[in-house]
């Protein structure tokens, strides 16, 4: 048995297909993390879509905070495989699989030792880090994927030189992926060649070669968009990188120790054996001068001194250092054990391994982040608004964050969330009155509390345990897909369809039916006070009489809000169940509601300005302003006005008054 799971092949075999189900196991239904993840991946996406290599976007505005090459990979797994969540994380499931397997072969190149090789790939999967990123679509394992084969192929180069071509595709590879971070792979050779006194290889031809097709091909996108875009570009690429991503998290002088901190968290049961691994490693190339022990302590060391400097401190970040790391453990725990607990030990790494693939791939217990479900609610609610929405067509932030679920909206149903948030309720509903047709999304809470004060302004088209998807109760008979009907059953109950009690009308026909004269004498009784209210004087805006109502409205009648309640009271707009049959006037009272959806809108900029202005007021002429130059007619109280006196007009002839 032992001999059997010492056997090279058979433990490579086995690690590639205990890779490959560990990381792609219980894909299917996970969903993408908001933020870096669905960012990532929308970029991949929208590469697909637009046939662009070298120009990358974000919800088409040029993004030049990362180089393409993981965006590439993960557009090529779209091609095969379609946009999904599955295709988003293959890439880093395959570079997660080929950094285990790179680590394992220079185990065995620089140790000959099978055990020694098993183990480094095993304290490599464990604890869960490694296995949580290769489960993600990030571009950190994609970056030590190729940082790890750049110093593979610079090993084989001792012996065969053209691998210093390798060495030079596999760092030009890193720089693409996460731009001067790339560039590890050439200071790390660089420093060991100078430490262990290996200068005549620094001006080798192939090695000069290598590196010359490492900074070539490494940064082509750089000089392609700097050529496209100008110094823009390198302001706000290299800024990004060096400058502005880097402040993001300076809690106080000390945050160079903060991956200190994060190693001291998360890196257990190797932090104690790393540490004693990477002392004994120093003292033998000072006391020995070994070359292979020099290197595996500059790769991490130098690596993490480097990274230490920044101030943006995520252990993901030094991905590129954990195959060293790995190295240097099995190695140690080698040295400690003898033949017979090294056969034992080998054992239960196997078990642990196969124990891992069963609990991924046959429960259903949700750890760590790519284990549990991420963006359930936005993946649920996408569809419906990509169903009820054009391409490009912007959402309606309502009290959302700036980025969630803006992100994973954007990939999931194909449309950008507004980024600006709209904060108050009163501006919500001179938003739906000045753009009935716009749709919104906002948390569930913030909706329920939304229809509470405004019940008859909104309409809910879907909602789910988190969001409500929304528009104007005025546009509810143009959306597309309803499935109100499915959503929250306290919410529900307020979107029926109103229709005008039975008993208001004296006759049974629906066409001919006439208001009873309670409803009538209401009717007509507010009709007194438009008449009276034409005849107010206005100011108009010469330059835009043609195409719009009179603008610039000062109100000089206080609007009588007793009739317009009287209205609604007698004639039973305020009712919440339907009429049966065709007992009603259909007609008269989809006008009767219509009016009342024109009073609420009158009401409600009203209440935003106020009518104690005077007419000298700068207000009524930024709000001409607005009208002019923004198209914000509708926050006006004349165009409110307007609509108003439209909507009584249209009453009289369809209950049959005239």
């Amino acid at each position: 048995m032992n001999s059997a799971l010492n056997n090279k092949k058979l433990q490579i075999s086995f690690l590639i297909f205990a890779a490959l189900l560990i990381f792609l196991g219980r894909q299917l239904d996970n969903g993408l993390q908001n933020f870096d993840d669905v960012y990532y991946a929308q970029k991949a996406k929208e590469i697909l879509e637009s046939g662009s290599l070298w120009l990358i976007t974000y919800s088409g505005v040029p993004a030049f905070d990362n180089p393409p090459m993981p965006f590439w990979l993960t557009a090529l797994a779209y091609s095969v495989f379609g946009i999904s969540t599955y295709s988003a994380i293959f890439p880093s499931a395959l570079f997660g699989t080929g950094i285990i397997l790179i680590t394992y072969r220079m185990s065995l190149l620089l140790y000959k030792d099978n055990w020694v090789a098993f183990a480094s790939a095993f304290v490599l999967i464990f604890p869960g880090l490694f296995v949580d990123a290769s489960r993600r679509s990030m571009v950190d394992i994609p970056l030590a994927f190729f940082v790890t084969l750049a110093f593979y192929a610079f090993f084989k180069a001792r012996d065969i030189k053209p691998w210093y071509l390798i060495y030079g595709l596999a760092t030009a590879c890193a720089i693409l992926t996460k731009s001067v971070l790339g560039l590890f792979p050439l200071t790390i050779v660089g420093a060991f060649l100078i430490f262990s006194g290996q200068w005549r290889e620094l001006i080798n031809p192939w090695f000069v070669t290598g590196c010359m097709i490492a900074l070539l091909f490494g940064f082509s996108w750089h000089l392609i968009n700097w050529q496209h875009y100008g110094q823009g570009f390198i302001d706000i690429h290299f800024g990004y990188l060096l400058g502005n991503q880097g402040n993001r998290h300076a809690p106080n002088a000390y945050y160079y120790l903060g991956y200190i901190k994060d190693f001291y968290r998360n890196y257990w049961p190797w932090l104690p054996i790393t540490l004693i691994g990477l002392t004994q490693f120093g003292k033998r190339w000072i006391r020995e001068g070994d070359k292979v022990a020099l290197f595996l302590f500059l790769w991490p060391v130098l690596t993490f001194l480097v990274m230490s400097t920044q101030k943006n401190h995520v252990i993901r970040y030094l991905f590129m250092i954990f195959p060293a790391l790995a190295i240097v453990n099995a190695t140690t725990i080698s040295e400690w054990l003898g033949p017979n607990k090294k056969n034992q030990a080998l054992a239960v790494m196997v078990g642990v391994i196969a124990t891992t693939i069963l609990f991924v791939n046959t429960t259903s217990i949700r750890v760590k982040v790519s284990l549990d479900q991420q963006s359930k609610e936005v993946r649920e609610i996408a569809s419906i608004i990509n169903l009820n929405t054009l391409k490009n067509q912007r959402i309606g932030n309502y009290r959302l964050s700036p980025y969630s679920p803006r992100l994973t909206m954007l990939f999931y149903a194909n449309r950008l969330i507004e980024l600006g948030k709209t904060g108050a309720p009163e501006k919500l509903i001179m938003a739906l009155s000045s753009n009935p047709e716009k749709l919104w999304l906002s948390n569930i809470g913030e909706f329920r509390e939304l229809t509470t004060q405004h019940p008859d302004k909104v309409y809910l088209i879907h909602a789910n345990s988190k969001f409500a998807f929304f528009t104007s109760m005025e546009n509810r008979e143009k959306v597309r897909y309803d499935y109100s009907a499915l959503s929250p059953s306290f919410i529900n109950d307020q979107q029926e369809p109103r229709k005008l009690d039975i008993g208001s009308f004296n006759n049974k026909d629906p066409i001919n039916a006439v208001p009873e004269q309670e409803c009538k004498g209401a009717i007509e009784q507010f009709g007194e006070f438009i008449t009276s209210w034409q005849k107010d004087p206005v100011n108009a805006s010469p330059s835009i009489w043609v195409v719009l109502p009179p603008v610039n409205y000062y109100p000089h009648k206080i609007f009588p809000a007793d009739l317009f309640r009287n209205v609604v009271t007698a004639c039973g707009i305020d009712r919440e169940f339907e009429g049966v049959g065709k007992n009603n006037n259909l007609q008269c009272s989809d006008h009767l509601h219509s009016f009342k959806r024109s009073v609420d809108a009158l009401m409600a900029v009203s209440a935003v300005i106020p009518s104690e202005y005077p007419p000298s007021h700068p207000i009524w002429v930024q709000m001409e302003k607005g009208c002019r130059d923004k198209g914000l007619c509708e926050f006006q109280l004349e165009s409110t006005r307007h609509v108003v006196m439209e909507s009584y007009s249209k009453i009289k002839a369809a209950c049959n008054m005239n």
